[in-house]
């Protein structure tokens, strides 16, 4: 079958129409401006407009333009990230993330038309595999050049707990998969419908076809990952519900420093006592557990043994254990590493961070780029290896695991999941969205972690040096601290109590098996594609 793309002033006016609104839908979609519900309608618009065959020159230029406009309004925050650096991030970065709406888009317009009078079958399968090719395509974002897996379609759903559910199944890919699912599986309805008008529209709405029978089996497939996502709710409450439980509250302090001047040596004295205060004022009352700093909250290594027995002093002046990020040495260079601090000194292991930022921690091909990183040491950091899980023991005695993830690794799954596997009973998230200004950045950011307790079912503490601090619970729901309505506040607070089971339970499928939604989305796109050629021949 030979392809008859439609060339006319208005479907290159509906091109324009349907990208632009689904880059719109896509922007509200995400915190924290956004609904999640607009992420189940969002790629409608473009959809539909793919099913009117416009001409590729057109499609093509509507697709990358508001792409692009789409990733640099969400990450417009870039710009405050050590101008000019910042700049030049904003426009290359989101190209770059363009990218991959852009190929999707280009995936859309050249299988969904086909849906067109092909069998049941043919159209279950090419939207199977248009969802399955959005989930590779988020996937190899994460992986390939570092990886920036920054805002997956999934990060749209932090506020509905029967998507987020999905997650301890599929992931956080296999929850975007089946949002586009219902996206394609909507627009085949829609389509339906009109054609159905068009053949009887000598007859009432009310007429021989009923409702039940105009909706279609793709809708019926969209429908089925929420379908799932309610039953694994109700497990998922159930079973917690049923767990004997202990329970521990944290206390974070939010240090709110400049970014930069954090690392300024004039100002050292200053951080340091600002830091000391805020720690003894928040454990004043010994209702915390125990006390937990941002990443790198002072440009001071645990080499420096002053620095250790003022560390070792405070924890043992407030009697309560700090867990705090710092930088330790690690062979040529620095670790950007979180320890336990008790009364009697620094405790092992300490973890180092093992997925490193590029131009922030090290520069790639240092010797070829005129370029140096954002962090103003010397040498370059140096990654982690190892899920070092760091032991935690609450006023009650009761001693659990914390696995730490520091500034954006929680972006990353597989190293949650890979703390999950090691044995952590609950995840630390220490960061630094002071880079980002007052904007969306913080709250994009905290997204992740969200995604991140859905999916290894495991609880979330969270402290930034300024932005989004708190606790997520183990079935992703969010509890910010906040000051007079705000995540941006300098001060120490406790946060909401954190539940534990007494006794393990066991991993998440999704920790037991990873990424399979992905494979099997792979799978059904070359499936697709396959079916796409020969029909095309």
């Amino acid at each position: 079958m030979t392809e008859q793309p439609t060339r006319s002033p208005v479907a290159a006016r509906l091109t324009w129409v349907g990208v632009t609104l689904t880059a719109l839908l896509l922007f509200f979609s995400f915190g924290p401006v956004g609904h999640p519900f607009w992420a189940f309608i969002a790629l409608v618009p473009a959809t539909l407009a793919a099913a009117l065959r416009p001409d590729w020159r057109t499609w093509r230029r509507a697709s990358f333009a508001t792409s692009w406009i789409l990733w640099v309004a969400l990450l417009v925050w870039l710009r405050h990230v050590y101008p000019p650096l910042g700049w030049l991030g904003l426009v290359l970065l989101t190209a770059y993330c363009a990218l991959y709406l852009f190929v999707w888009l280009l995936l859309v317009r050249w299988i969904f038309p086909a849906c067109s009078g092909a069998s049941l079958a043919a159209r279950l399968l090419a939207i199977s595999g248009l969802a399955g090719a959005w989930g590779l395509l988020e996937w190899t974002r994460s992986t390939i050049l570092s990886g920036f897996g920054w805002l997956p379609l999934a990060a749209s759903q932090t506020g509905n707990p029967v998507m987020l559910s999905l997650c301890a199944w599929a992931g956080p890919i296999g929850l975007s998969i089946a949002l586009v699912l219902f996206n394609l599986g909507l627009a085949r309805w829609i389509i339906r419908l009109v054609e159905f008008y068009r053949e009887e529209s000598n007859l009432k709405p009310a007429g021989p076809m009923g409702w039940l029978r105009r909706l279609t089996p793709e809708l019926y497939l969209g429908l089925l990952p929420i379908a799932l996502g309610f039953l694994a709710l109700i497990v998922a409450n159930a079973t917690k519900a049923s767990a004997d439980h202990v329970s521990f509250t944290p206390a974070i302090v939010q240090t709110d420093f400049n970014p930069n001047a954090k690392w300024d040596a004039n100002r050292l004295q200053e951080h340091l006592i600002l830091t000391e205060q805020m720690t003894v004022s928040v454990a004043a009352n010994k209702a915390a557990d125990f006390v937990l700093w941002p990443e790198a909250a002072l440009p001071l290594s645990l080499e420096s043994d002053a620095y250790v027995s003022r560390l070792t002093g405070l924890a043992k002046a407030i009697d309560t254990p700090l867990l705090i990020g710092t930088i330790n040495r690690r062979g040529a260079g620095y670790g950007n590493a979180v320890a336990v601090i008790t009364a009697d000194g620094v405790q092992k292991p300490v973890y180092a961070k093992r997925h490193l930022v590029p131009f922030g921690e090290y520069v790639p091909f240092a010797d070829f780029l005129p370029l140096r990183k954002v962090v103003p040491i010397e040498t370059d950091c140096v990654a982690g290896t190892s899920p070092s899980l760091l032991p935690l023991t609450t006023r009650r005695g009761h001693t659990f695991m914390a696995g730490a993830l520091v500034c954006y690794e929680d972006v990353f799954p597989d190293l949650a999941r890979e703390h999950a596997l090691a044995g952590a009973d609950v995840l630390i998230v220490v960061t630094n969205d002071a880079w980002y200004g007052r904007e969306a950045g913080a709250y994009q950011h905290a997204a992740h972690s969200v995604l991140l307790a859905a999916a290894t079912g495991l609880p979330v503490v969270r402290c930034g040096n300024a932005g989004w601090s708190g606790t997520i619970d183990s079935l992703g729901r969010a509890f910010p601290v906040l000051d007079n309505g705000s995540i941006y506040f300098r001060g120490s607070r406790t946060t909401s109590t954190v539940s534990l089971p007494r006794t393990r339970q066991p991993e998440t499928f999704w920790v037991r098996h990873g990424d399979w939604a992905v494979g099997l989305g792979g799978l059904l796109f070359a499936l697709a594609y396959v079916w796409r050629r020969r029909r095309r021949a």
